[in-house]
């Protein structure tokens, strides 16, 4: 599967909010994927594929499209990681294994919170997002749709089209 972006197009759009170039490589095949699943229509042509956009501004649509459905992704991972470290038990890089993340003690009556996602005072859409796949879905679905209303391929076919596509451009 072709990548719409490379590392240094997805650097140059983010800045300092990138995420490491090893997770955009694992990444980007599966953003691509997600992309291409939304433009193929019934009869299964890969619009990207056959005519990827040669209006800039279209191309361009494509490429941040892309790039924002790493960036979801990544975040999405991040909040599973901080869900998993704030349960059950943590290995440390000796190999030491601790529980649960302590948020405050006590020393009257011997209080201990332990930090969840609920009580970080951070919970963001992604967080939201972990607990509902729908709500995952919805969230690319709706990325997808916001960068890719109005967009055409290279023969001027509309990329979230879902009918037939025209046999004179096949």
């Amino acid at each position: 599967m072709a990548n719409y972006v490379d590392y240094e197009y997805y650097k140059t759009l983010f800045g300092e909010k990138a995420i490491p170039e090893a997770d955009f490589n694992r990444l980007v095949w599966d953003s691509c994927k997600k992309i291409d699943n939304a433009t193929t229509g019934v009869d299964n042509v890969k619009k990207l594929k056959i005519a990827f956009p040669k209006d800039e501004d279209d191309a361009e649509a494509v490429k941040r499209c892309v790039c924002e459905l790493l960036s979801i992704t990544y975040k999405i991972e991040q909040a599973e990681t901080r869900v998993e470290a704030s349960q059950g038990y943590i290995t440390l890089e000796d190999g030491t294994v601790m529980s649960k993340q302590v948020a405050s003690k006590s020393a009257g009556n011997e209080s201990i919170s332990y930090v969840t996602s609920s009580n970080t005072g951070t919970a963001t859409l992604i967080d939201k997002c972990l607990a509902d796949k729908e709500a995952q879905k919805q969230l690319y679905s709706d990325t997808i749709r916001d960068y890719l209303s109005g967009v055409a391929d290279a023969n001027g076919v509309s990329l979230l089209y879902m009918g037939m596509y025209p046999t004179e451009y096949l």
